[in-house]
């Protein structure tokens, strides 16, 4: 049934088949499929396709062809599917995806590695939340693995502070962002260096070389406690390294550890300027 044919037709009551192909991914497959479906002059509804390990899934959501060609178009689309050694599954219904509910957001995390306890957990959390995950998709594989969840029915808020509980329990870093125009024009990076973009303490990693390792570690404790501020522990902290010869300066820079992704991080952000 083309638009044509649906133009009186409430988008929610329109007959349409999902057709899912399953297969070895290579080049032309997709192009294949809708060529094939082209001779039934149906309107595409959706499109969905994975690649995972070499393995394809396809998903097109298409108008109903008339009845008369229903079956021909089933018995195309699997004899084609069986040429190039592939399995296709052809469902019948109405209408698109369900209407998604109101607040939209992005979940990102990020584990070193991501466990499949782990993904259950923020998953679980998503679902008690009240959200529904519409799509998951991989944004990096290493040195650390870190996933994008895309969520609806949900208030941005309660998502993330549901999810900074979960992910400080089970050990993932989560970032919590609102859905919207804006997220593709943010351009500014910001975030802290010390145990964050490295694994190290640089105030410490001097302080080693002082021979003042604890005193500095017990002003530190203290200002995360709440005892100082960070202008005082800072101040406090530094005047312990008085006197340190300024050669330490290199030989500090040479232990500093990038924390993992930290390098591609960076290559990134260079080439997006």
């Amino acid at each position: 049934m083309s638009a044509s044919q649906t133009s009186d037709v409430s988008p929610s009551d329109v007959p349409t088949l999902l057709v899912k192909i399953f297969g070895k991914d290579r080049p032309g497959i997709t192009a294949g499929l809708f060529d094939t479906l082209a001779a039934y002059s149906v309107d595409v509804v959706d499109i969905e396709q994975v690649v995972s390990r070499g393995r394809l899934v396809l998903c097109a959501l298409v108008t109903e062809p008339t009845v008369a060609s229903q079956g021909e178009l089933r018995a195309t689309v699997h004899s084609w599917a069986e040429s190039l050694k592939l399995q296709a599954e052809i469902i019948s219904g109405t209408g698109d995806n369900r209407p998604r509910g109101e607040g939209r957001s992005h979940v990102t995390v990020l584990g070193n590695p991501l466990t499949a306890e782990q993904t259950a957990a923020i998953a679980a959390r998503i679902a008690e939340t009240g959200g529904n995950i519409d799509r998951v998709f991989r944004l990096a594989k290493y040195p650390v693995t870190a996933v994008e969840f895309a969520v609806s029915g949900c208030g941005t808020e309660p998502l993330r502070t549901a999810l900074a509980v979960e992910a400080h329990t089970i050990g993932v870093d989560v970032a919590v962002v609102s859905a919207g125009l804006h997220r593709r024009a943010q351009r500014l990076v910001v975030m802290d260096v010390d145990s964050t973009l490295i694994q190290d303490e640089v105030i410490e990693l001097f302080a080693a070389h002082a021979g003042c390792e604890d005193k500095v570690a017990e002003v530190t404790e203290a200002a995360m406690r709440g005892e100082l501020d960070f202008e005082q522990s800072l101040h406090a902290r530094v005047a312990l390294l008085a006197g340190l010869d300024a050669s330490v300066v290199d030989k500090v820079r040479a232990e500093v550890r990038l924390t993992p992704g930290a390098r591609t991080l960076i290559r990134t952000l260079k080439r997006l300027g």
